[in-house]
């Protein structure tokens, strides 16, 4: 609970800090007297990016937790170009402030408890859910989208406005959505404890909830190194780690 509450902390603090969550050369007041298409996009864009983070961590859920883990980086990324690059950044208590709340932010919500907050907060009754680590072949091309959504937003956000900043910022947030809806079968994917069994929820690595009653277990550990049974089967899809054997 404490990862969360420094997450919330620390993200609320980026709106004060100023300078923090600014566009390069322009003032607050400038920025309100102008009508340009591609600035007003871009102010739209970050602040939007802002608020969604700040609602998936008030408001905890799997899919909010995807939202959070897909976005905060992005973020992150340009406060620190404006606290530590651009020529109009703040004074210097100001930089320190912003490097150290988005930094704050992005290892908190990398933690395990941090997600296991968010996915317990949706479970039912006496469960006990457990997120299951995302296979690489999910996180590589998930990674390439990541990027070039960053490269979007960064252009709409650093680049002179124009007619194309603002069709890079659309681009930006539609691509961005895309890939947090593809991204966010990663954040429900459990292993389930519950008083009558053990449950996997994994809705990219199997068809149904593969359940198996309590009475049926006979041990859960990690696994083997060589399967000792021909009926085994593995849906962790290849991810880093020493995986969990259910018998």
């Amino acid at each position: 609970m404490q990862s969360v509450w420094l997450a919330r902390v620390t993200w609320l603090a980026l709106a004060v800090v100023p300078g923090a969550l600014s566009l390069p050369e322009y003032s607050g007041e400038a920025l309100r007297a102008s009508d340009d298409v591609g600035r007003a996009s871009a102010v739209v864009l970050l602040w939007l990016a802002w608020a969604v983070v700040a609602f998936g961590m008030i408001v905890l859920h799997p899919l909010s937790l995807a939202a959070v883990r897909w976005l905060s980086p992005m973020i992150a990324i340009h406060v620190w170009w404006m606290a530590l690059v651009a020529d109009d950044a703040p004074e210097v208590w100001a930089r320190l402030a912003a490097v150290g709340c988005a930094l704050v932010v992005v290892v908190v919500m990398l933690r395990a408890d941090f997600g296991a907050r968010h996915v317990q907060a949706a479970a039912y009754g006496h469960e006990r859910r457990h997120l299951l680590r995302p296979p690489v072949a999910v996180m590589l091309p998930s990674a390439l989208v990541w990027l070039v959504a960053w490269a979007l937003g960064a252009v709409a956000l650093h680049v002179e406005p124009s007619i194309a900043t603002a069709i890079a910022a659309l681009a930006s947030a539609l691509l961005a959505a895309f890939g947090w809806r593809r991204v966010s079968v990663l954040a429900q994917r459990w292993l389930v404890f519950v008083p009558a069994g053990i449950a996997v929820h994994d809705p990219l690595m199997l068809r149904d909830t593969f359940m198996v009653r309590r009475h049926d277990v006979r041990a859960v550990g990690l696994a083997e190194q060589s399967p000792s049974s021909d009926e085994s089967f593995d849906i962790t899809g290849t991810t880093w780690g020493q995986p969990v054997q259910i018998t």
